[in-house]
């Protein structure tokens, strides 16, 4: 499948094998209401060849985009790409548009409906304005979202640009809501306010970096240190002069402590046992000595466009980092669902009915043909699975003493 973005027009609670299939490759993508801005990134494609569902899907994006009359039929949008989704909420052709916000991504798949903006099941944004027109954001991706309002959303992929129309974002730039702020403390709280005592300046949030991802941003929150705490008064050194005293008491205590900890230890090296494996949440990232990988989410669905699980298909999507050399491929065999009952899963191969091809034209699931050396690449691993696993753990073959807990 070539690079760019994918759209499949659908309407909510249809059947997925009622759906059109997904009209691309596109150039870039700005949703405006119930208009789209989209241009081809390869040219015209000749709907003609591809039957007539292919046809209305053709007719769908024209009727959107506003080359042919009358609108769209079907009211949400599901946007994928092979080479992932960014996107950014915007005001498009507002050259001055204050505090504009920072890019989210990379998603396997975005879905735009009547009521909200989904990512990977992340909720982004939801309805809001009197019409029901404008998007407020969740926060998802950074307090500094929360409550921020914006018109429209501007889509790219990895291998383009978004429209030239779009303010591009300022580095340190804090979006700010479009709505009323909150009225003031009264006046009369001051004299009470006043008698407090001084407390020191708190820690500015740093501004955020437009090229991380949006997990990255969750992971770069900011803590709260004790760098602008005052010096300790009396008192508790004279808490720190008892401690002193009582240091041989202490020491003792820590070397029982360290030889109680240490048996197990001593035991398992006696008796040549393995090390216990790592376990790591979802959202951190493990490298081997050729790949990074970092789950960004975990869905279970029983039908993926025409292809039928029997039991659930577990997609798991990860992003991955070629740190080896470059034209590495990535091995669906490098990936096993294991869960508490000692049950394991392989990954589907890219060859499966699974993933988007002729035989399944209506899935979204795409497996990435290439992996360059050093760009995070979203690869969707589905497993086809017990309806019933529970404790669900992605085990990588090149980091066989890490494993990551999906739930």
């Amino acid at each position: 499948m070539e690079p760019g973005l994918y759209l499949t027009f659908f309407t909510e609670g249809e059947p997925v094998d009622g759906e059109l299939p997904p009209v691309g490759p596109l150039e870039h993508v700005v949703v405006r209401g119930q208009s789209l801005i989209a241009d081809r990134k390869n040219g015209e494609a000749d709907p003609s060849s591809g039957g007539g569902r292919w046809i209305e899907a053709e007719h769908e994006l024209r009727r959107a985009t506003g080359q042919e009359p009358g609108g769209t039929t079907r009211s949400d949008l599901r946007i994928a790409g092979p080479e992932g989704v960014y996107l950014r909420f915007v005001s498009f052709g507002d050259t001055a548009e204050a505090d504009p916000v920072p890019e989210l991504g990379p998603y396997a798949v975005v879905v735009v409906g009547r009521r909200g903006v989904e990512a990977d099941g992340d909720p982004l944004a939801t309805r809001a304005g009197t019409n029901q027109n404008l998007w407020e954001l969740t926060g998802v991706g950074g307090s500094a979202l929360v409550g921020v309002i914006r018109p429209d959303i501007a889509f790219r992929t990895r291998s383009t640009m978004y429209h030239p129309d779009i303010t591009p974002f300022r580095s340190g730039a804090t979006p700010a809501p479009m709505r009323p702020v909150a009225a003031p403390v009264a006046a009369a709280a001051a004299p009470a306010a006043a008698t407090r005592v001084a407390e020191p300046p708190r820690a500015q949030r740093p501004p955020e970096d437009p090229g991380l991802t949006l997990r990255d941003r969750i992971g770069s929150e900011p803590s709260t240190t004790r760098s602008n705490y005052m010096v300790a008064e009396p008192p508790q050194r004279e808490w720190g002069g008892a401690a002193w005293q009582l240091r041989y008491a202490i020491i003792g205590a820590l070397v029982v402590l360290i030889a109680v900890f240490s048996v197990p230890s001593i035991r398992s090296l006696l008796s040549g046992g393995a090390p216990t494996s790592e376990i790591v949440a979802v959202g951190t990232a493990v490298s081997s000595a050729g790949w990074t990988y970092e789950v960004g989410s975990v869905r279970r669905v029983a039908r993926i466009g025409a292809s039928q699980a029997r039991g659930s298909y577990v997609v798991v999507q990860i992003a991955a980092t070629n740190r080896g050399p470059a034209g590495a491929q990535l091995s669906a065999n490098n990936f096993t669902l294991s869960g508490t009952g000692g049950e394991q899963y392989a990954a589907q191969p890219p060859s499966s009915a699974v993933y988007s091809s002729a035989l399944n034209p209506d899935s979204s699931y795409i497996w990435p043909t290439e992996f360059p050396v050093g760009r995070r690449v979203v690869v969707p691993l589905i497993f086809e699975a017990s309806s019933s696993i529970s404790g669900m753990e992605l085990v990588i073959s090149d980091l066989p003493s890490t494993r990551i807990r999906l739930e």
